[in-house]
């Protein structure tokens, strides 16, 4: 995996809203490479989420429910099988590619209500990206850790200073 591929699984993977990512994601799902995702390719990705739930003690969703709600998130032309076009028309395409590969995502959506996810995807384009959301996030622990370095160092240097010229006590 080369840096520029790295960087490029790296956006896709924490903003997979954009068009360039749900081509990355469907390009994954498609199997097969017949430009559209059938019901065995849902599945075969499922399955692998299905066995990190279990290992995770929390007992998963049937995949036909699975499929039933993933079919009404992207509402597909052909209920055989999704699009890229579907995909990209849905306002919902973060959801669905969680749901088949990234399981802690997938839990937090599990989470919210369905009625606030859609009506914070209408209204996306007055927030910030999701790819922006985790460059801040990362920012934020990167400035935490440095200054918590900092101060073990600082304590350190003072301790180290301490053992080479203990503090002379006067007693009057």
């Amino acid at each position: 995996l080369s840096y520029a591929d790295f960087v490029w699984f790296l956006i896709s993977e924490e903003d997979k809203k954009t068009p360039t990512s749900i081509e990355y994601w469907f390009r994954c799902m498609d199997l097969d490479g017949d430009g559209a995702l059938s019901m065995y390719e849902l599945e075969y990705f499922y399955e692998e989420q299905c066995q990190k739930l279990d290992n995770m003690a929390i007992e998963p969703l049937p995949f036909e429910d699975c499929l039933c709600q993933m079919l009404d998130l992207v509402k597909p032309q052909c209920d055989e099988k999704i699009t890229l076009h579907d995909l990209k028309k849905c306002k919902l395409a973060n959801v669905f590619f969680d749901t088949f590969f990234n399981i802690e995502k997938y839990l937090d959506h599990e989470q919210k209500d369905q009625f606030s996810m859609l009506r914070d995807a209408e209204n996306e384009s007055q927030e910030i990206s999701d790819w922006e959301k985790y460059a801040a996030e990362e920012y934020d622990i990167l400035v935490a850790e440095e200054a918590a370095s900092d101060q073990w160092n600082d304590g350190e240097l003072f301790a180290n200073f301490q053992a080479e010229r203990p503090l002379s006590r006067k007693c009057y």
